[in-house]
């Protein structure tokens, strides 16, 4: 495989999962905006099952597409982790309890943002496991 042709693979993978992860960020954003407390991942779910079955139909591996799709998706932790810092922040107590407080919630943005990785590349595996079922990728004409 030619470094060209790599290149052009990656880029239509980044392609079907900033579509995803872009179909999924307005859900994302609203379960947040609508609860104030709680991030529903269901949207990057099925955004990414859906980018998974139109990448497994052009040949290529569904799950690499639907985890990028899922870190696109999970954008919206950083309003809730921003939120929970000010909140933090806003508390009383000595300043070193505050720093610990501040740590485990920066912690939480990469465990939430891991979360939506992974409930992609499962959404988009089954996505294209359904593109394998229905006969994609089908080999091209006059093969």
């Amino acid at each position: 495989m030619s470094l060209h042709s790599s290149l052009q693979q990656l880029s239509e993978r980044w392609r079907y999962a900033l579509l995803g992860g872009v179909l999924a960020v307005p859900f994302t954003t609203l379960s947040y905006a609508e609860t104030g407390r709680e991030l529903a991942l269901g949207a990057v779910f099925w955004a990414a099952l859906l980018v998974g079955y139109l990448a497994k139909r052009r040949g290529l591996s569904s799950t690499p597409v639907g985890a990028r799709a899922g870190l696109v998706g999970s954008v919206p932790a950083l309003w809730m982790v921003g939120d929970l810092a000010v909140v933090v922040l806003g508390l009383g107590g000595p300043a070193w309890f505050r720093a610990v407080q501040l740590a485990v919630v920066a912690l939480l943005l990469p465990l939430i943002v891991g979360l939506g990785v992974v409930v992609g590349a499962l959404g988009a595996r089954l996505g294209g496991w359904l593109a394998m079922r229905s006969g994609h990728p089908r080999p091209a004409a006059g093969y």
